[in-house]
């Protein structure tokens, strides 16, 4: 288990899933020193900043799948350059303004699970047609300013959460016209906007709950357990 102070277990993530999951953030730099030599070839290339997200991230990752009794266990890169987990695991890393957080469950306890960060100013008014599907655009041109900006950080990040949540099981691009998101309190909805490979494993719409902090929206997406 790392040994490094910064990394705590995080009740705003734990939060954010309804199922017993493993839920670590941290806030300070990763310690490059502290990958695996396999995991230190994937940022060889990197800038430092990207070092220390990419370390940060690994450091919560271990942290997360020792309290999962997977100790020791090398997060290797995917070709698409997501983390490969092990065959039991969900996992899900993220990071954003110096904040980077990990959240993992056993398969047996969901399906597969994603979460996302995004600071609260993040999303500009020029990108909205970017990330937002008609309604959604019409729905945020009816807020007033600051509550429209965080509105369409929370569509973005509520999208990047499902994203993450269903790439595993179906390896298929999403794009963010694909889905549409309808926000409750505390709670957001996914809806298709064409068919998915995903709802043949677990029907429309997928699930997932937010919160934000003084800066950041923070999301998490869960497919879960199918049972019988």
């Amino acid at each position: 288990m790392d040994a490094d102070g910064s990394i705590q277990r995080s009740s705003t993530i734990a939060a954010l899933f309804a199922e017993p999951v493993a839920a670590f953030e941290t806030r300070a730099p990763g310690d490059p020193r502290a990958l695996a030599p396999a995991e230190a070839a994937h940022v060889a290339r990197a800038v430092p900043k990207r070092v220390a997200e990419f370390a940060a991230g690994r450091a919560c990752a271990r942290r997360a799948l020792a309290e999962l009794g997977v100790p020791g266990f090398i997060l290797r890169v995917g070709p698409d350059r997501e983390p490969l987990w092990p065959p039991d695991v969900a996992g899900s890393i993220t990071h954003a303004a110096g904040f980077c957080g990990v959240v993992a469950a056993r398969i047996g306890t969901v399906r597969s699970l994603g979460l996302d960060v995004e600071r609260r100013d993040a999303v500009h008014r020029r990108l909205w047609e970017q990330i937002a599907a008609p309604e959604e655009l019409g729905w945020l041109e009816s807020l007033a300013p600051r509550e429209a900006s965080d509105m369409a950080a929370l569509i973005f990040s509520a999208k990047e959460a499902f994203y993450k949540c269903q790439f595993p099981l179906t390896r298929e691009w999403v794009a963010f016209n694909d889905v549409s998101v309808s926000i409750h309190h505390g709670a957001f909805e996914i809806l298709p906007r064409r068919t998915l490979a995903v709802a043949a494993i677990t029907p429309a719409p997928w699930r997932g709950r937010f919160t934000l902090t003084e800066s950041l929206v923070l999301t998490g997406c869960t497919l879960p357990t199918l049972r019988i």
